[in-house]
């Protein structure tokens, strides 16, 4: 069989182009695919060890934040009421209020427990009503040693009412709910 040339040069292109098709496919292709997919994976793993070094280098600051945080939480919580119960924390909280509205000259008039709450996981809210007569200066005293003395306590109800004029001073009447925190035992 003889071919033409036109036809030579036909089986020749088809000849190139099927070497060429097989290269691309078996050779190509495949190398190329392999080394695009590990492209993506070093660029994946270079962010992952860039956050890791990033990490690493924060871990100190972290470290140091956390430990004057919990520093701190100790210093805290040194002024929680540290009664075992309720009950008694109660009593503590009412001692120290009564201490400090006579150190005020304060007349207490009365005082009473409510009920106790939990606060998240760890610790109970004690509140304590006390009902006081006395100047209106000593009263802005009194509620400011509470919320700034040796006790965590937060003002959670205030009533002020008019007693009178006595020995040209104006007398008030103050109804203040006083809440302190303690640690859970249990």
């Amino acid at each position: 069989m003889k071919l033409s040339p036109r036809e030579k040069k036909f089986v020749a292109a088809a000849l190139v182009a099927g070497t060429l098709f097989a290269c691309t496919e078996f050779l190509v292709l495949p190398w190329s695919e392999k080394n695009i997919g590990s492209q993506e994976t070093l660029r994946l793993k270079q962010k992952a060890l860039r956050r890791e070094r990033e990490l690493a280098i924060s871990a100190p600051q972290i470290r140091a934040q956390t430990a004057a945080l919990e520093g701190r939480l100790t210093d805290e919580e040194h002024r929680l009421l540290s009664a075992p119960d309720a009950n008694q924390a109660g009593a503590q909280l009412q001692e120290w209020l009564v201490r400090q509205a006579t150190e005020q000259h304060l007349n207490v008039v009365r005082s009473e427990f409510l009920p106790s709450s939990p606060v998240a996981e760890s610790y109970v809210l004690i509140p304590v009503r006390i009902e006081l007569n006395g100047r209106i200066t000593q009263i802005v005293q009194f509620l400011t040693a509470a919320l700034q003395g040796e006790r965590v306590a937060s003002l959670d109800e205030l009533q002020i009412g008019d007693v009178g004029v006595i020995d040209k001073e104006k007398m008030v009447r103050c109804s203040v709910i006083v809440s302190s925190l303690m640690r859970r035992t249990n």
